[in-house]
This record gives structure tokens, C-alpha cells and sequence, in this order.
């Protein structure tokens, strides 16, 4: 990790027809399917998966880290923005960097603000999306957060 706390290896790759088989792979071997899909998804339904995943895959990006596929992060042109981890991703700030990586190609789709939705049960991103500076309304057990789009580049260290 870097001081900022991001994983320096995680990046965004536009997802194709071939990165839709490994996060179906991934999503088989290494994630909870309510994560994936809406509830209902289960595991032994790969058409169904992939389906649902070429109905947005201009707004999806595989998440890599390392050469692996980890999971996906989507963001779409409105600036709503998702993402799921595998299980073995998680807890060493890749989503963290996820949302960063989502934030630096929002300006390239015009996005001058990202929205995210979770629940409070989601410690982990509720965590995140602090850390990152997003505003939050909590509504019940629904967390709605919007962060605005740096204008500045980011800086890069040596």
C-alpha cells in the first residue's frame, strides 16, 4: 500500500467478452452472489449473469490487481457508480482504490459528480466512501453518497 492507503497495482479494464467469463469464474469461486447480482442470483445461473452484465457492460470495468481479476466497478454516463470485491480482495484497501480509479475516468464521461448507494450494514464502504470525502444521507438502513469529481489531476509520486 501506498501512504494514501491504496493498493498502487489496482486498475480498471474495460469489461469485454472475455473479462465477463472471469468475473463469472470469480463470482462462482469468490464472492457472495447478493454482492454480483440482485438478491435472487444464484451461482449454478451463469447465462442468467451474463445477461444481466451485457445489458451495462459501456458503464463496467473488470477490477485487476496484480493481473487478477478481483471484481467489478461500474460507472455510467448519470455518474452512478458500483463495484463488488471477491472475498480475497477485500480488507486491503482495493476498494478504496477502486472508487479512486472510478473518480479519475469520471471527468472522461462528463461526470462532475459520482452517486453510490449501500446500505449502513456496509461498514466497509461506508468507510470508503468517508475516507473519500463523499457527502452521506443516511435514510433508515440506506446510505446514499455523492463525491465530487476532483478538477485538479491527480498527483503522481515518484
Amino acid at each position: 500500500m501506498t501512504r494514501e492507503g491504496v493498493v498502487p497495482g489496482v486498475r480498471l479494464r474495460r469489461l469485454d467478452e472475455e473479462g465477463l467469463e472471469r468475473l463469472l469464474a470469480l463470482a462462482v469461486a469468490d464472492a457472495d452472489p447478493a454482492d454480483v447480482m440482485p438478491p435472487g442470483w444464484e451461482v449454478d445461473r451463469h447465462d442468467e449473469f451474463r445477461r444481466f452484465y451485457r445489458g451495462f457492460l459501456r458503464d463496467a470495468y473488470e477490477v485487476v490487481d496484480g493481473g487478477r481479476t478481483v471484481g467489478m466497478a461500474r460507472l455510467t454516463a448519470e455518474g452512478e457508480a458500483g463495484l463488488w470485491l471477491a472475498r480475497a480482495a477485500r480488507g486491503r484497501g482495493t476498494g478504496r482504490a477502486v472508487v479512486r480509479r472510478l473518480l479519475e475516468e469520471a471527468p472522461g464521461r462528463g461526470v462532475r459528480t459520482v452517486v453510490a448507494s449501500t446500505t449502513t450494514g456496509n461498514v466497509a464502504a461506508v468507510r470508503v466512501l468517508t475516507a473519500l470525502g463523499a457527502e452521506l444521507e443516511v435514510v433508515g438502513g440506506e446510505v446514499s453518497a455523492r463525491i465530487a469529481v476532483p478538477t485538479d489531476p491527480p498527483s503522481r509520486r515518484a
